[in-house]
């Protein structure tokens, strides 16, 4: 019990202290600044995957035709719902879309319901790129998306592939959840 033992201590000069505590504070200032300017650069709306296919069918709820309401382009008046992804969340005939539209255009697009907690959520398109304009009832520009493929076709054929795809495998358990899960089951 009277034992006295020297066990080795670890002794870090004031110095050194000072320094660290400078470059811990300055990395979270600048943590701070790329965070807020992220914010204020996220004017447009949000951009989720839609390059493939699988990304489709695995984050959008629907595939629908509709025109960007006359009065209003942020609304979209859906006329056809071409495909829904199994688990999806229920769309009306008329929704507030965040993407950008030219009002009383034609347009196919991928939707999927953001949950913000509650009963309050919004729609959004999957990405800038994925909102299809039609002319004709034909894809005039499929973005940098899968859909450029189907450019002049259409956008039936894109419902057909989405059914014939299917989600990814990761995310075949979280089809039921909420955009944010289906995302992070699917390793990207």
């Amino acid at each position: 019990m009277g034992e006295n033992t020297n066990e080795p201590t670890l002794s870090v000069p004031r110095r050194l202290k000072i320094a660290g505590t400078i470059v811990v504070v300055l990395s979270a200032a600048w943590a701070a600044v790329l965070g807020v300017r992220a914010v204020l650069d996220g004017e447009g709306p949000p951009e989720y995957p839609a390059t493939e296919v699988r990304d489709w069918a695995t984050f959008a709820d629907h595939l629908v035709l509709g025109t960007a309401d006359p009065d209003d382009a942020g609304r979209l008046d859906v006329t056809t719902v071409l495909w829904s992804r199994q688990g999806a969340h229920p769309i009306g005939r008329r929704i507030t879309v965040e993407a950008e539209m030219t009002e009383g255009e034609a347009y196919a697009v991928p939707v999927a319901w953001l949950d913000d907690g509650g009963s309050d959520g919004r729609w959004v398109a999957l990405a800038p790129d994925a909102v299809l304009p039609l002319d004709g009832g034909r894809i005039t520009d499929g973005g940098e998306t899968w859909a450029d493929e189907h450019t002049g076709e259409s956008p039936r054929r894109l419902a057909t592939e989405l059914y014939e795809t299917g989600p990814y495998p990761a995310a075949v358990p979280h089809l039921y959840e909420s955009l944010e899960q289906r995302l992070a089951a699917v390793d990207r």
